[in-house]
């Protein structure tokens, strides 16, 4: 029986012989990987990098790659988050084969009507 105040661990393995443990590897900083940016059109460009590379390169590969969308007109993202160029792989902890994915900035909008005009 325990006191009252006091805690006390127990720790319950399972028997199992048969079972080796599993090994842990550590990818190197300085491995290149390989990253793709797909867009909205469904095209794909990928690119192998080092991990301290800034994305900038893979961005500007994006856009001399896809001629029909001209530089700055849209939006990195990976993960949810917006890129900037000078993040690098190891920053945003990517892996190899991660996507990033591109959408054209939209903009305009329906423009100003006088209050006449609006039901």
């Amino acid at each position: 029986m325990i006191p009252a105040g006091k805690v006390a661990a127990v720790k319950v393995e399972k028997e199992d012989d048969d079972r080796k443990p599993p090994r842990v590897t550590e990818k190197p900083v300085g491995e290149h990987i390989t990253l793709k940016v797909q867009d909205t059109s469904g095209r794909a460009v990928y690119r192998s990098m080092r991990r301290t590379e800034q994305l900038q390169a893979l961005m500007d590969l994006y856009y001399d790659t896809v001629r029909s969308v001209q530089r700055g007109t849209g939006r990195f993202l990976y993960d949810g988050r917006r890129l900037c160029g000078s993040h690098t792989p190891a920053q945003l902890l990517m892996e190899d084969g991660d996507e990033v994915d591109f959408f054209t900035e939209l903009t305009g909008g329906a423009g100003w009507f006088p209050p006449s005009v609006l039901p």
